[in-house]
């Protein structure tokens, strides 16, 4: 209710942008380990799928004194630049509108597919009582991480769709690729 009754929901499309940027870092960069220990390879990978960012992950493992909280920081500004370009391209207005069309949507698909989840796992539930287990206590627990990982889908595929999205606010249409792949495409 509060996604549909806003005007602008920049500042949560902004927040879900950094949470995916800390979740990257965090899968790639364990707490306490080395440089030489990052997956700095899946970081620029992982970067330029769901960001659509070219971020330099190699080069900045190797400087003198670089952290996790430095690598995160500037892959963080990368990210809010190109958003910030990808705005600056179309009026303001125009891109607060495609942002609360594409977090509406992608929160319509991961509803769904969570609710269908839910069922599988009511239907399924039952069996838990023949391990010695109480099946409403475990329902109740999986279906708390379901959820967990319904909202981490929901903030990783709005912030991809957001990324490869472009306004052209001339013709008013929407492109959903990548500018790079657009010549891939064959028309029949």
């Amino acid at each position: 209710r509060d996604i549909m009754s806003s005007d602008d929901v920049s500042d949560l499309v902004t927040e879900m942008r950094h949470d995916v940027i800390a979740d990257i870092v965090e899968r790639n960069m364990p707490p306490g380990s080395y440089a030489d220990q990052w997956y700095t390879d899946v970081m620029e990978t992982e970067t330029k799928r769901v960001l659509n960012v070219d971020a330099p992950i190699k080069e900045w493992s190797t400087e003198e004194g670089v952290g996790v909280e430095d690598i995160e920081s500037r892959i963080r500004d990368l990210a809010d630049k190109h958003m910030a370009i990808k705005s600056a391209d179309s009026s303001a207005s125009v891109m607060r509108r495609v942002e609360k069309a594409i977090l509406l949507q992608q929160l319509d698909i991961q509803c769904k597919e969570h609710l269908q989840t839910l069922d599988h796992l009511r239907q399924g539930i039952s069996l838990r009582a023949f391990g010695q287990r109480d099946p409403l206590n475990e329902y109740k627990a999986e279906a708390f991480a379901y959820f967990q990982t319904m909202l981490d889908r929901l903030r990783e595929s709005t912030t991809l769709t957001l990324s490869l999205v472009s306004v052209d606010a001339e013709l008013g249409a929407l492109n959903l690729m990548p500018k790079a792949n657009f010549d891939d495409v064959q028309t029949n």
